[in-house]
């Protein structure tokens, strides 16, 4: 008797394609899954960020008797910003970094530590306390902390070709303030570093430091009373609601009619 041993069957090439086909429909269903998964821990992680940063900024208030300059002069050296003011009290440099913000808006050196980069977060800097005059604001002079800006995400200005040019530390208002930025402007870019304000353009906000809405659709903002939300741009920069921008978010006063 002849024994014969059984072979193993190979794979036909439709059964390879199918499987191909499978994997590849559950690879175009989970990614997005995953994208959309990393994405809200980022959010999630960048809401915590701004909450501790605003309580960090209020401690400074209590304890300087006003807010933070957004900088130091040019002159300085080391130069300051608002982040080494802050940093001694929430004592984590990774805070200062956005996670939704691009990787080209982290090159500012701390102070403390040149050797650690930080960006992605603009500081209120018209209303709350701006190094061109200078000034800062007290306590009392920002009435309504809970509807005041005190950071939020920044794309900073950008040209028409939609690089960054300045602002990466700071947000303006969508109007110029009556304080002013220190620029003929009314905004923190002036000359080249503005976009021509063309709409729907990357230079579309012009010389505007501008609040930025990272893959969310939102800016997240940490408030001068300690807590954190996210907005529509929009909504941040229209606080009465009729359509007209306006700088009641930013004042101090919560009035749409104030500059």
């Amino acid at each position: 008797m002849v024994l014969h041993s059984a072979g193993r069957r190979a794979f036909t090439l439709i059964e390879l394609l199918v499987v191909i086909a499978i994997i590849a429909i559950l690879a175009a269903i989970l990614f997005p899954v995953f994208a959309q998964a990393k994405t809200a821990a980022k959010k999630t992680s960048n809401l915590s960020n701004l909450k501790q940063l605003s309580l960090g900024i209020q401690m400074y208030v209590i304890d300087g008797e006003a807010y933070p300059m957004m900088s130091s002069p040019v002159t300085a050296n080391p130069r300051t910003r608002w982040p080494d003011y802050v940093f001694p009290y929430v004592k984590s440099e990774a805070m200062f970094n956005g996670p939704l913000a691009p990787a080209e808006m982290v090159f500012t050196r701390f102070a403390h530590n040149q050797g650690i980069l930080y960006g992605g977060y603009g500081y209120n800097y018209q209303y709350l306390g701006n190094s061109r005059f200078p000034f800062t604001s007290s306590e009392s002079a920002i009435p309504f902390p809970a509807e005041t800006v005190a950071i939020a995400d920044t794309q900073g200005v950008r040209n028409d070709l939609g690089r960054l040019s300045g602002g990466a530390y700071t947000v303006d208002p969508p109007l110029s303030s009556q304080r002013g930025s220190g620029n003929a402007t009314g905004f923190y870019g002036a000359a080249a570093a503005c976009g021509s304000g063309t709409a729907n353009t990357p230079g579309q906000f012009g010389c505007r430091s501008t609040p930025a809405e990272w893959a969310t659709g939102r800016v997240t903002i940490a408030w001068c009373d300690g807590h954190a939300t996210a907005k529509p741009r929009r909504a941040l920069d229209d606080r009465d609601g009729n359509g007209v921008p306006d700088n009641g978010y930013y004042n101090g006063f919560s009035d749409a009619t104030i500059r």
